[in-house]
């Protein structure tokens, strides 16, 4: 019986990672070179493809309709708080209404990365087929891992460890 448990906790596994690698074939590719991309902030700065550099960064590509992405964020703004020093952390907001709308998340969620408006060329740009859809930059702004679905902050954690 346990054998067979085994063995079906096994076939699962490897089913969950087929699946995972068939939905993130469209993004990016790895070891290539993110789109160059200027875009506002939530709180109206700006940010750059360029104020990336030197540092390994993870993009968080996010929908406020997107109940996985409400789940997530916590997640990552441990990861932030816990790494900031050494990681950037940005997230990216698509498909949204409004900036308030955005603006009452970040707030109920107490988020204190960066946040940027993205609008339809970031998400064609990124390939963004899903959400949550998560990039890990190098320090020249490199995709080293991508990600779509729901991240622990141990997964954050283990995709950026070799940076």
């Amino acid at each position: 019986m346990l054998k067979n448990i085994a063995g079906q906790a096994l076939a699962f596994f490897l089913l969950f990672q087929l699946i995972s690698w068939i939905r993130e074939i469209p993004l990016l590719d790895t070891d290539s070179q993110v789109p160059a991309f200027q875009l506002s902030t939530i709180n109206g700065n700006s940010i750059n493809t360029n104020d990336l550099e030197g540092k390994p960064t993870i993009l968080f590509f996010w929908a406020p309709w997107c109940s996985v992405c409400k789940v997530s964020m916590p997640n990552l703004q441990s990861f932030y708080e816990d790494n900031h020093e050494k990681v950037n952390v940005v997230s990216i907001a698509l498909s949204y209404e409004s900036k308030d709308e955005l603006e009452q998340i970040i707030a109920d969620k107490a988020l204190t990365f960066t946040t940027a408006l993205g609008n339809d060329t970031t998400a064609k740009d990124f390939k963004i087929q899903g959400f949550p859809t998560y990039y890990v930059l190098d320090g020249e702004g490199k995709v080293h891992a991508k990600s779509m679905g729901y991240s622990s902050e141990l997964g954050m954690a283990v995709r950026t460890l070799t940076l």
